[in-house]
Formats: C-alpha cells, sequence, structure tokens
C-alpha cells in the first residue's frame, strides 16, 4: 500500500541517509496523492515535494495514519542520487474477463515482459472508465470491442513505479471491472509486448499473477458473486488456452 507524506523539501534538496524523524508531533501521512500535494504548500506558496512511502516499510499509528521515522529506503520515488521525483497521477482502466469452466470459473489473462498479467491500459482525454477499459482488453487480446461486455464494477488498485521518459514517479490508479467475453480466438498486441493470452483456472490464476495489488484484487473478489458458475460440458478451447493466432 501506497501512503504520500507531504514535505517543504525542496526540488534540489537529497533525501538525508537517516530519512526523517518527527520533531514533536508525528507525521501526518495521506491515503490520496491530491490530499498530500495540497497540504505541501507552504504559507509563502511555495510547493513542497510530496514522498511516496512503502506502508509496509513504515511503523504506523492510528487513522489517520501517522508516524514518527520515516527511513530512507521507505521512500519509493527517490533515485539513486538520492533526488527526488515528482509524483504524477495516471488513470488506467481494465477488465477480470470471466467464464465458466469444467472444474470453475477461469480468468483471461495475458503474457508480457516475462509476467503474467491482466489486460489494462492508460485512460485517453476523455474517456469514461468503462470505455477505456473495453478498449484496453479488447486492443491487448486481439477481439472487437462488441465482443466484451461489462458486469461490475469491481474498484481500483493503486502502484507506482518511475516514469524516466517522464522525469516523475508515476502513481497509477486502474479502475478494474468484471466482463464477458463471446470471443473464443486471440491475437496478442504484440506491439505492447504481450506474449501470449490464455484462460486460466481461478484457482490459479492469483499464483500466476507477477504483481501484488493484482494478486490483492483477485483476493477480495468472489468468482461466484460474478455470475460465473461451472460449465457442465467444458470450457469452449477444450484445454483453458486461449488461441493466439
Amino acid at each position: 500500500m501506497l501512503l504520500f507524506l507531504p514535505t517543504f523539501v525542496r526540488d534540489h534538496d537529497p533525501v538525508p541517509a537517516e530519512g526523517w524523524h518527527a520533531d514533536g508531533e508525528p507525521f501526518r501521512l495521506y491515503r490520496a496523492l491530491e490530499d498530500a500535494e495540497a497540504a505541501a504548500v507552504a504559507p509563502d506558496g511555495h510547493l513542497g515535494r510530496v514522498l511516496v512511502l512503502d506502508a509496509a516499510r513504515l511503523t504506523l499509528h492510528g487513522d489517520p495514519p501517522t508516524t514518527a521515522h520515516v527511513a530512507r529506503e521507505a521512500v519509493l520515488n527517490v533515485d539513486l542520487d538520492g533526488d527526488l521525483w515528482r509524483p504524477a497521477p495516471v488513470v488506467a482502466a481494465g477488465g477480470v474477463v470471466v467464464r465458466p469452466g469444467a472444474d470453475g470459473p477461469e480468468v483471461l489473462m495475458i503474457f508480457r515482459r516475462g509476467a503474467w498479467d491482466l489486460p489494462k491500459g492508460k485512460q485517453d482525454p476523455g474517456e469514461s472508465h468503462r470505455k477505456t477499459a473495453r478498449r484496453e482488453v479488447a486492443e491487448e487480446v486481439g477481439i472487437k470491442k462488441k465482443r466484451v461486455t461489462i458486469t461490475a464494477d469491481l474498484g481500483t488498485t493503486v502502484h507506482g513505479y518511475p516514469w524516466a521518459r517522464r522525469d516523475v514517479y508515476a502513481i497509477k490508479t486502474t479502475h478494474w471491472f468484471a466482463m464477458t467475453t463471446t470471443a473464443t480466438r486471440f491475437k496478442p498486441e504484440t506491439r505492447e509486448g504481450i506474449e501470449a493470452v490464455a484462460w486460466v483456472p481461478w484457482a490459479e490464476a492469483r499464483e500466476r499473477l507477477g504483481f501484488e495489488t493484482l494478486q490483492a484484487l483477485l483476493d477480495r473478489l468472489d468468482p461466484e458473486a460474478l455470475g460465473v458458475e461451472a460449465e457442465a460440458d467444458g470450457p469452449a478451447t477444450g484445454d483453458g488456452t486461449a488461441q493466439t493466432g
């Protein structure tokens, strides 16, 4: 989980090796980047830097959370020279595409850059979250949008990563939707680094996923609540592997 700490650190002030210790009152942490940015405005109007923190590396107290010490290793938006990358919001959407299988629900997964993932992508200007999700799922697995149906809103996941091309630390909020599809053949979007598309049994999908945020997403979902039940005649492709050509 990510947390955010507003500071009045200047753009080129390095992160101290010992981190920060609260002087008196503990540090007030924020769960939303925009709230931390609003609190990082100094009385003279100077916009300070927001620290992006790994909650697992902090000793937290109360709600809203506070901490008395922020170790350097808990700060995610810092480079090897100790300089801070300014956090920047990124909005995306994707789908948990499900179907009934012989042994229970199956999830449509993609294999990209050495890891199993769920289809998703960044929002275009003017798009709704639902439109982005349908477009990105269709593009990444190589089918037409009309073959994708949204059945439920599944909430969001948030994770961060260095975005060197923009010289920022991206805070990516992905809006997820449960989906079904009438498609039986798929073509991986190779220009996006996708090598394969496959139906994976729900019980195996979590272990295959290469990202903790997506594992947590599946953990909080009940496949029965998505309206998917076992299919007596077995999955459409027999072995549960999607066609990729």
